[in-house]
């Protein structure tokens, strides 16, 4: 790596500290984030990045062409926040009761604003053209990149970069691997009607809870029943709800329960989708009560690209960094819709304390903490040097 890239991310790191800060103070949720959406063109305006026509919503694409030819790369950033109410003590902590970025998207925006504005002053360092994606909505089904894929912004791109933060490994390590690395979603909703009645006489009802009490042990069976058992698969039940609290001689005349599904294989998460609807329908059937079933097919799993994944590992050499080889998780993520069209990439950075004398948090926690004095700086160092190592592999 030449010595430009960590030059100018040191020259950054104070800004885009500053830019994380406020984001985090400021957090908005899926599709609804206006105001930071307005933060992200104005920045662009101001650094001179014009922005594509046609963008769905609160999504935004800057677009940076170079001096010299090149390749098309995008960087993704997500720019959503999550339905929780802070619980640090933080001087830049949310200012929206129930709302707070709880996954590191603030992080994201952040180092992508950065990225944009180094490269729009020191175009010469651009060849061909960069896309810098701001997404809305991934958080929450059906996800931000399936619109912007919609958009057509994967016609424009070659190749699509991103990072996450990784909460609770240490800053200085990246993770990242090519093929699989997260699970392909979905969720159900199960409406289960039978007839209600007085609990002496549970002859002249039509006790909906049994058959719904089948199909929570029918569908846990699934993975172990329907599923190679090579195969990462796994099924919830994470809602199951009827009846009064406290009202013990009401038989209901309706349960609603759902959950989810998540594969590391999107044939077979489309299988267990439609076995848990053949399930609630067969039962029920059986018990003579009515059934209404809601499938969201979600994310697709996400699949890192081999170069990819070698311009991720050559960048993070490069830079000293510990690259981790941990295993797929089942987390979502709706990246993968990129990832379907052309040769796309996440690493995971960690962000947290590499002293250890803070305790990382998980995601999605109310207690939710990153170092962003360490890791960003090398978040946006890292990026950059993507970029030109991108630049040295596919030139």
């Amino acid at each position: 790596m030449s010595g430009t890239m960590k030059k100018l991310a040191a020259a950054y790191a104070a800004e885009v500290i500053k830019n994380r800060r406020y984001l985090h103070a400021h957090p908005e949720l899926s599709f609804h984030e206006t105001n930071t959406a307005q933060w992200i063109r104005d920045h662009l305006a101001a650094i001179g990045i014009p922005t594509l026509s046609g963008i769905t919503g609160n999504s935004t694409v800057g677009v940076l062409k170079g001096t010299q030819p090149g390749p098309s790369i995008g960087f993704r950033a997500d720019i959503d926040a999550l339905g929780l109410t802070e619980m640090n003590d933080l001087p830049y902590k949310s200012t929206h009761p129930g709302t707070m970025h709880a996954c590191g998207h603030d992080a994201h925006t952040a180092v992508l604003m950065a990225m944009a504005e180094i490269f729009a002053y020191h175009r010469e360092l651009v060849h061909g053209t960069i896309y810098f994606v701001f997404q809305q909505g991934e958080e929450f089904l059906p996800g931000g990149a399936q619109q912007l894929v919609k958009d057509g912004i994967m016609d424009r791109i070659d190749y699509m970069f991103a990072w996450h933060a990784a909460a609770l490994e240490k800053v200085g390590t990246v993770d990242v691997a090519a093929g699989v690395r997260e699970a392909a979603v979905g969720t159900y909703d199960i409406k289960i009607t039978g007839k209600g009645g007085h609990g002496g006489f549970p002859h002249k009802a039509n006790n909906p809870v049994i058959p719904a009490a089948e199909l929570v042990s029918a569908i846990n069976l699934i993975p172990a029943l329907k599923c190679d058992p090579l195969e990462n698969c796994t099924v919830s039940v994470s809602y199951f709800q009827c009846g009064v609290d406290g009202v013990a001689n009401v038989i209901p005349e309706r349960v609603s329960m759902g959950g989810n599904a998540r594969v590391l294989n999107t044939d077979l998460r489309d299988f267990v989708m439609k076995e848990i609807e053949r399930l609630a329908k067969a039962i029920c059937a059986a018990h003579q009560c009515q059934c209404d079933v809601s499938l969201v097919y979600g994310y697709p799993a996400n699949t890192i690209d081999a170069t990819c994944n070698d311009i991720f590992r050559k960048a993070a050499a490069s830079m000293g960094l510990t690259v981790l080889d941990n295993p797929p998780v089942l987390g979502a993520e709706d990246f993968a819709y990129y990832a379907q069209k052309n040769p796309a990439g996440i690493a995971k950075l960690g962000m947290a304390d590499p002293t250890g004398a803070i305790a990382p948090t998980s995601h999605h926690n109310p207690c939710f903490y990153i170092d962003d004095e360490k890791g960003l700086p090398l978040a946006l160092e890292y990026m950059l040097t993507v970029y030109e190592t991108a630049l040295q592999e596919l030139m």
